[in-house]
């Protein structure tokens, strides 16, 4: 866009209130679901097609069951998703056996999906030891249950969509009884705050009313780029 040019729109902060509150909590899972949904996505898209990112199908899939699995573990900063919406009846056992595969497999290894043994190598003609190395075997979900799951975050993001539109609607009513121009001219936008890569810090909080966002950069990549 020219310097010059008028922009399409103005953006303004949405007054902080309960309902404000309360679409960031939820807004937040819809968040969590389309990463969930994209990463099976790409995952079921490339099967059978011999390209790296078939190769990467099974850690595509494991980043699914995380994403899902964020909406409804504990966390700091909000309830589970499932004190909003109860789990279908017909797919609690798929939602069930996610959390199980994260729970042993994927955040921590416990389970026989993924096995190392320790196998040596014989030359076959002399059976002299050439070498002892480590061999592990690793299972994913299974291409029915990965249809199955994929089938779970939509019906969970649909549930969620009916949800959202109440509140979402009761914010529009509310911004349109506010004094925009007032909340343009007073720079009413989202705050981007820029630092280095040599600040980057996981270790933070998010507010259940956030006002800011902290972009990290670095010489490759500049504010901006």
């Amino acid at each position: 866009m020219n310097s010059t040019e008028r922009p399409v729109f103005n953006v303004v902060t949405v007054p902080d209130s309960a309902d404000a509150r309360l679409f960031v909590e939820l807004s937040s899972y819809g968040a969590d679901l389309a990463e969930a949904r994209h990463a099976l996505d790409l995952a079921t898209g490339s099967r059978g097609d011999g390209s790296e990112q078939e190769d990467a199908g099974a850690y595509l899939i494991a980043f699914a069951v995380v994403a899902y699995c964020r909406t409804y573990f504990h966390s700091n900063v909000r309830k589970p998703l499932t004190e909003h919406i109860a789990i279908p009846a017909e797919y609690s056992d798929i939602h069930g056996l996610v959390g199980a595969f994260r729970n042993t497999t994927v955040a921590h290894s416990q389970s026989n999906l993924a096995t190392t043994f320790p196998v040596g190598f014989l030359d076959a003609a002399t059976l002299r030891l050439r070498d002892v190395t480590a061999a592990t075997a690793s299972q994913t979900l299974p291409p029915p249950l990965v249809e199955r799951f994929r089938e779970l975050i939509e019906v969970m993001d649909d549930l969620l969509f009916e949800m959202i539109e109440p509140v979402r609607q009761r914010l529009i009513e509310q911004l349109r009884e506010s004094d925009l121009a007032k909340m343009v001219d007073e720079g009413g936008q989202l705050e981007a705050v820029y630092a280095t890569d040599a600040d980057f810090n996981p270790r933070t909080r998010r507010r259940p009313y956030p006002t800011s966002h902290t972009v990290y950069w670095s010489g490759a990549s500049q504010p901006g780029d």
